[in-house]
């Protein structure tokens, strides 16, 4: 190790000249990923350096989190550990620690039944204990394989495809990001349970994108089973395409899904100019809108996320908004009951919770609150001050302003994760 992190000093150093007292170098790398931000001293002073070749080597048998003084001599010293996200999208980072693994959704047990049929997607209902639609068997036993732009997923490879999806929301469960995630949804209130992917959610077709068209087999309060759903990936939203296989199958056009989102700032728009001209956003951000009541919002009855800025923002008209992820900065705020609240962010502001049932994930590590009465979350983010004072136990935590790799370790300890600690010099 200590000669992969002398060659990383020495590439730092012929890269990041003139030289300075010294840099440190703050990293993550993991089989191949690496991630790397420099800073001049102790400072939170950026430095420009290309990106570094050598840091690949050092996770290249796993994790590897990094913090390292460097001179100009290059002469090092290192702190090497795992277990611990250190984001270093700004300075100073944030370190991030999961004590307890949690699903990014709850999904509701059902009743199996020992389905017996016939043809082609007989494998895939006994797995489900579940059984398809009329359509989707008679679609599959129509010898049809292509039409519009789709290409039917071979029954022989539903449940694999299946399996690949429901890998991938079990490892966005083990990442204290992936609860943070707004699911984006294109379609009627409640016709879809707005889940990463559910269970009984069964692939049809398969784009080289990854995106997948599903048949729906547990719908929302207002939907239908069999309904045609598009599961979100990356830029793509949950999307609702049809009733059932057969109407889908009649008109299998892929069409963009409509606006979700709009980004103003308070010399766009005023908020009851937005409040009028888009009734069915999804998605709202509202910057520098000084002393401000919302109200007007409160006729976006599919807003489900907030992002506001400014002076006194006066919130409490939007208690019956189904909204489930708002960001406030302001210098004071009234926060409403928000019963479908589940990711609440307030900064600059002295702010009162409310009940919020369904709450999982709170950042109000730039606010003013009383620590010692938080609620229990999933995820929780403070600084080390409001660290000190929390008697809540989330299943994961976040610290924010702390500069030390060795002081993040110190207070991922008193929360009872010890992380290995290795220090290498030369």
């Amino acid at each position: 190790m200590e000669k992969l992190l002398a060659e990383v000093a020495a590439e730092l150093v012929a890269k990041a000249r003139p030289a300075r007292d010294y840099l440190t170098l703050r990293a993550t790398c993991d089989n191949g990923y690496t991630s790397e931000r420099v800073s001049s001293g102790p400072s939170d002073d950026h430095v420009r350096v290309r990106h570094l070749e050598s840091l690949g080597a050092l996770g290249a048998d796993g994790n590897v989190v990094v913090e390292m003084r460097v001179d100009p001599n290059g002469a090092f010293t290192a702190l090497l550990t795992d277990g611990i996200d250190q984001n270093t999208g700004y300075l100073p980072p944030t370190y991030g620690i999961v004590l307890e693994p949690r699903p990014r959704h709850l999904f509701a047990p059902y009743e199996r039944t020992e389905v017996q049929s016939v043809g082609p997607l007989a494998a895939v209902e006994a797995e489900l204990g579940v059984p398809l639609p009329p359509e989707v068997h008679e679609l599959y036993l129509s010898g049809v394989t292509e039409f519009g732009d789709h290409t039917l997923l071979p029954a022989d490879e539903i449940l694999g495809v299946r399996r690949e999806l429901l890998d991938l929301e079990e490892l966005l469960s083990h990442s204290q990001n992936g609860w943070a995630e707004l699911i984006p949804y294109a379609g009627p209130r409640d016709a879809v349970q707005l889940v990463g992917y559910h269970p009984l959610w069964v692939p049809i077709v398969r784009y080289t994108s990854g995106v997948a068209l599903c048949v729906d087999l547990a719908p929302g309060p207002q939907g239908r089973v069999g309904q045609v759903i598009e599961p979100a990936l990356a830029c793509y939203p949950l999307r609702l395409l049809a009733g059932s296989v057969t109407e889908w199958h009649q008109s299998p056009e892929r069409q963009n899904p409509p606006g979700m989102k709009a980004h103003y700032s308070a010399a766009d728009h005023d908020v009851a100019e937005v409040a009028r001209r888009f009734r069915t956003l999804r998605e709202l951000v509202l910057h520098e809108l000084g002393d401000v009541d919302l109200a007007p919002l409160a006729s976006l009855a599919s807003l489900r996320d907030l992002q506001v800025s400014g002076g006194r923002l006066r919130l409490g008209g939007l208690a019956g908004l189904p909204l489930e992820r708002l960001h406030v900065t302001a210098t004071d705020i009234d926060l409403p009951a928000l019963e479908h609240l589940t990711s609440l962010t307030v900064s600059g502001a002295r702010v009162d919770l409310p009940t919020l049932p369904k709450l999982r994930v709170l950042d109000v590590s730039h606010a003013d609150v009383d620590c010692e009465s938080l609620p229990q979350v999933d995820r929780l983010v403070l600084n080390a001050d409001q660290w000190r004072h929390c008697k809540a136990c989330p299943a994961a935590a976040t610290l924010v302003g702390e500069r030390s790799l060795a002081q993040a370790l110190d207070w991922a300890e008193s929360l009872s994760v010890v992380l290995p600690r290795r220090s290498v010099s030369g």
